[in-house]
């Protein structure tokens, strides 16, 4: 038994090894100039060995992606005090300083948001918070919470494949107005006399 534990805790360990390593390349020399070699030869580790743990390049940064969002999500769940719209407005503002901060890494997130390793964290995040917002009738409950979450991951997602793409605009504020108009529409507010 005590064998096992050893085991499972070299595995887990030569998987952060070489996860830490490739993040640290990524970030020094950028996602398309590391190769799985460059990574290997950093944390000391056979090819094959990267392999068994991560089947790409993408799937470490998948890993660093879910890392972070449920980091970011997790940090919103101890502000239970705030409205949802603080709540809101507090995790895309952490994950829109992510994606600024890690641009490249976070592009690589974007281009790969297909397939079964497509990490979740931050729609169930999106969508602990709108499920609440709902219960406390700060939200209506016209539409389903899971639809609401695809639809303003959608806009932040779309958002930030503008900023890139172009490189010109403020994030930040772009996706404040986009929580603006997720919540409170599009029509004008009627002035009471």
């Amino acid at each position: 038994m005590l064998d096992m534990s050893r085991r499972e805790r070299k595995k887990k360990e030569t998987r952060e090894k070489i996860f830490s390593n490739a993040m640290q390349l990524f970030r020094m020399q950028g996602f398309a100039a590391t190769s799985v070699e460059q990574i290997t030869q950093h944390a000391d580790v056979g090819k094959g060995t990267f392999y068994n743990y991560f089947p790409t390049k993408e799937a470490v940064i998948s890993e660093f992606s879910r890392r972070t969002c449920q980091n970011l999500v997790n940090a919103g769940r101890q502000k239970p005090s705030l409205c949802t719209r603080q709540r809101l407005g507090t995790l895309l503002q952490d994950w829109t300083e992510f994606m600024i901060r890690d641009r490249e890494i976070a592009w690589v997130t974007v281009r790969n948001r297909e397939g079964t390793d497509y990490d979740l964290s931050l729609h169930y995040g999106l969508l602990a918070i709108l499920t609440v917002g709902q219960q406390n009738n700060e939200i209506s409950r016209e539409f389903d919470p899971a639809f609401l979450a695809e639809s303003l991951e959608g806009m932040m997602v779309q958002h930030f494949i503008r900023w890139f793409v172009s490189g010109v605009g403020d994030l930040h504020e772009e996706v404040n107005h986009a929580l603006s108009v997720f919540l409170d529409g599009l029509s004008e507010k009627q002035q009471e006399a």
